[in-house]
């Protein structure tokens, strides 16, 4: 949590909250964009853990950002919130809703986390963004145009994200320890980290993990890349190809040639699985420039919260 200084030339305030399957982040800032505080909590998919947790979560990270900028909730002039999972309309009004009592009259705007991040990455000019976290998806602008991929949830994709390598991986272990795929340490290495003490207890120690939980044990694929098993580095390119084809198809849709493209998301700390990414995507669409978010997702959404109260109040444009 930090702190800045609560004073602003306009009298108007703004908040911005990103959250996904692992964990939810808001700041607050003022009309020049300046952070004032910053504020932490759990996850926000609330397609993963309900409204309970939705709420739970954004109140304690809002709560601890007004509370480090000094403020309180009604002298913001509006709040966005832009969470994994709210990609549909009907998902935005579920999370309008279980909000509601949060933010009460404070103009609220919902948008998809990938939105955030967008505009974190790229401060309004055209450009695109791979998000690979627990989840995964991608979205690009041009000229006001958004075009997505990607970001259908863990039953029907999440390609090139930590839940995705997890059971990838876990499912390779399987197959090397009954020898339907070449020798692999994923077997051994699962088994350490979840201290199961023969492979048939694997998935007893499994049961009761949430998808969060699961996405953790992608570090073991990670790990074991690193360590030369060549059936975890298969598993990382071939996820990494998943997200360069994403990619191709927003490029494709909005008409952007070599796109800028920024990375988000906790498997781009692996600088291996970046190199992969790259050498796919140059491949795919020549002259791609690969980069990293000039400000982290959070602020990306108080920009939005910024233009959406200019939205909604006109006669307050500077």
């Amino acid at each position: 949590m930090t702190k800045g200084n609560n004073t602003s030339s306009t009298g108007r305030y703004f908040a911005g909250i990103d959250g996904g399957g692992t964990s939810t982040e808001a700041c607050v800032t003022d009309d020049q964009g300046k952070v004032l505080g910053t504020g932490r909590g759990g996850p926000s998919n609330v397609h993963y853990g309900g409204e309970s947790q939705l709420k739970d979560s954004v109140k304690t990270a809002l709560d601890q950002a007004l509370s480090a900028a000094g403020l309180s909730l009604n002298d913001l002039s509006a709040v966005c919130a832009a969470l994994a999972g709210a990609g549909r309309e009907q998902d935005r009004q579920r999370i309008r809703t279980a909000l509601k009592p949060i933010t009460g009259d404070i103009p609220l705007l919902v948008v998809e986390d990938t939105h955030s991040a967008l505009a974190a990455a790229h401060k309004g000019r055209d450009g695109m963004v791979i998000i690979a976290g627990t989840g995964s998806n991608c979205i690009g602008v041009k000229d006001g145009k958004y075009a997505s991929a990607g970001g259908w949830g863990a039953l029907l994709g999440d390609e090139g994200s930590a839940y995705s390598i997890a059971i990838l991986g876990l499912r390779a272990a399987i197959k090397s320890h009954e020898g339907r795929l070449e020798k692999s340490c994923l077997m051994d290495k699962f088994m350490e980290v979840l201290g199961a003490d023969e492979p048939g207890n694997l998935l007893g120690r499994m049961h009761g993990m949430d998808r969060t939980q699961i996405a953790g044990l992608s570090r073991v694929v990670f790990d074991a890349a690193a360590s030369g098993d060549t059936v975890s580095a298969g598993i990382l390119d071939a996820e990494a190809r998943e997200l360069a084809l994403m990619a191709r198809a927003v490029s494709r849709s909005l008409g952007l040639d070599a796109p800028s493209i920024a990375l988000v998301g906790g498997c781009f700390k692996n600088p291996s699985y970046v190199d992969m990414l790259r050498k796919h995507a140059e491949t795919m669409m020549p002259g791609v420039s690969l980069c990293w978010p000039s400000l982290p997702p959070c602020e990306g959404a108080a920009i939005l919260a910024r233009e959406y109260s200019l939205q909604q109040s006109p006669e307050k444009r500077d």
